[in-house]
């Protein structure tokens, strides 16, 4: 492993053990979600049956230069968990969703690794009634 990648995993995990004490997740950009929910309806096209996690590197690739990828990841990972309880229904159209569900996602509030459910249902109504 090259040193710039293991300073990645490194600062990857010291985000992740963070937010599993409850840290605050920073809001990301909403093409950062589009484009990993995109790599992850291709990965499970390839690889029926998985729903594994991106690697670092690829989510690299994937993201605007400069992203807070553990950030993203863990943003997209609470999507992808709402989208398979199926709460996500209204607004999922085939493997995408609505522009609103990528708004909400990049930018509610998160504190820990544990998603208001509520409170983001609540704000998608809110934006989609407006």
């Amino acid at each position: 492993m090259v040193p710039d990648q293991r300073d990645r995993l490194a600062s990857f995990r010291a985000f992740v053990n963070a937010a599993e004490k409850g840290a605050s997740i920073p809001p990301v950009a909403e093409d950062d979600l589009r484009c990993l929910q995109a790599i992850s309806v291709d990965l499970a096209k390839r690889y029926v049956g998985k729903n594994g996690a991106i690697a670092i590197e690829l989510m690299a690739r994937a993201c605007s230069q400069g992203a807070n990828l553990p950030a993203v990841g863990l943003r997209d990972n609470q999507l992808r968990l709402l989208a398979r309880g199926g709460a996500l229904a209204e607004w999922q159209h085939d493997t995408g969703f609505d522009d609103v569900v990528y708004q909400v996602a990049a930018t509610i509030p998160i504190n820990g690794l544990q998603l208001d459910q509520e409170a983001f249902l609540q704000r998608l109504r809110c934006k989609t009634s407006a």
